[in-house]
């Protein structure tokens, strides 16, 4: 798998995840993620589709996430709706580790981490995504979410954007 972390100039404007970034950063203060309440999904319908959101499970001194939603451009780019399976299942184990790690540090740092990679789905390798991994907080500073945004390299927002990064 060629999984790597780039800077978001390395993802062209219009592409889904730096729509969101843009959006994103809006929302965002001071060093702070956004808080839910402050996403609209009306003002992000067409990344809706590529959009997939996690909630952190901490079990003892073990993080863990659990899919909450699955854009439907996810579930046929996927095959699978992940919609309730927790982190892991359905990828392969070097897959299942890298986002563990990713979503890890969006949790520490608090920031995003943008990549390219190949699809870590048996079958579907060959594909490549951008991925944008996006810090949410329920209720202030501690990230009790997590939004990725995963489209394949050459898709791009419909619409209007109003938000630049």
């Amino acid at each position: 798998m060629s999984y790597r972390e780039i800077d978001i100039t390395g993802i062209p404007e219009r592409h889904p995840v730096r729509c969101f970034q843009g959006y994103w950063k809006s929302r965002a203060s001071a060093g702070n993620p956004p808080l839910r309440s402050q996403i609209n999904p009306a003002d992000i319908a067409s990344i809706l589709p590529w959009l997939l959101v996690l909630e952190t499970l901490q079990f003892h001194d073990k993080l863990d996430f659990r899919y909450r939603l699955a854009g439907t451009g996810c579930t046929e780019l996927f095959g699978l709706d992940y919609t309730g399976k927790i982190l892991g299942e359905n990828l392969t184990p070097e897959g299942a580790e890298i986002r563990r790690m990713e979503f890890a540090g969006v949790v520490e740092t608090r920031s995003p981490i943008f990549s390219t990679t190949n699809l870590p789905i048996k079958a579907k390798e060959f594909i490549t995504v951008h991925r944008g991994v996006f810090p949410v907080s329920l209720t202030g500073p501690a990230v009790d979410q997590i939004f990725a945004v995963i489209a394949p390299t050459a898709t791009e927002c419909t619409g209007r954007q109003t938000f630049h990064s």
